[in-house]
């Protein structure tokens, strides 16, 4: 990927915190990442999910205070995640907030370099781009950087969304993101054990995160997509300029054409 310049655009998140004397250990059971382990304003991806390992949500969890974390997430979940959460507490210490902060997505070339004061000051590389986020109740856009278009960043680098990649019966393997989500030196949480043994195993998910190109304006999400004929997996985001993303089954290797009604798409693998 070519090197990218240094942009800053703004963006909304949805904020659950959570706080007592209890928080650090509750979230522990309830988090695929390792939450004891997050240093004062250490941020790390991790998945909440159900029973059977199915993806409930994609959060940033950050360390803000001794016995106060927040869970940041895309605009419109946080409800869904503080009910999730809330509705699985007996007997604990912990208590729960909600609102919505403003932030600033640096992405580009030296994004490193940037600091800033805020609650979630959140370093990290998706897709080969680096990137910075500064979230917080008073963060505003810098005048005079320009901004990029997030979704297309997004697509780009293969990273999932919520109601689009993620959704009910997906899987974390299934996004390819295990590694940057979970942690399997911590104890146990809710959906552990299906995520574990297919990772003790090298067990291959039945369907896979990929790129998809097309010509413009043919595909659009929710088409499914065929191969010889037979069902093969779905398109999931599509932008106007014909790149998307979608699941792919897994006996079909990648790269590989497929068919999406009449039209041809190409699939390749997201890399990491």
């Amino acid at each position: 990927m070519e090197t990218m310049e240094r942009t800053a655009t703004p963006i909304e998140r949805d904020i659950v915190v959570v706080e007592g004397s209890d928080a650090r250990s509750y979230l522990q059971t309830q988090l695929t990442q390792d939450v004891e382990a997050l240093d004062l304003g250490q941020s790390a991806w991790s998945f909440i999910l159900d029973p059977k390992s199915s993806i409930e949500a994609l959060v940033r969890v950050t360390r803000i205070g001794h016995d106060r974390l927040t869970l940041d997430i895309e605009p419109g979940h946080g409800d869904a995640v503080r009910k999730r959460l809330d509705g699985m507490l007996f007997r604990t210490d912990v208590r729960f907030s909600q609102t919505r902060w403003p932030g600033v997505a640096w992405r580009g070339h030296r994004v490193g370099d940037y600091s800033a004061r805020a609650p979630i000051v959140s370093r990290c590389t998706i897709g080969g781009i680096e990137g910075v986020d500064i979230v917080g109740p008073d963060v505003e856009a810098p005048v005079g950087v320009p901004a990029v278009d997030l979704e297309e960043l997004r697509i780009e680098t293969g990273w999932p969304a919520m109601g689009a990649e993620l959704v009910e019966g997906i899987t974390p393997a299934m996004t390819g993101l295990v590694a940057a989500t979970v942690s399997f030196d911590k104890g146990c949480y809710t959906g552990q054990e299906l995520v574990a043994r297919a990772h003790r195993h090298g067990a291959a998910p039945t369907r896979r995160l990929v790129h998809i190109t097309a010509e413009p304006g043919t595909v659009t999400a929710g088409s499914e997509l065929t191969v010889d004929g037979d069902p093969a997996g779905s398109v999931t985001s599509m932008l106007p300029s014909g790149k998307g993303l979608g699941y792919l089954a897994r006996r079909f290797e990648v790269p590989t054409r497929a068919m999406c009604g009449a039209t041809t798409v190409e699939i390749t693998a997201i890399e990491s």
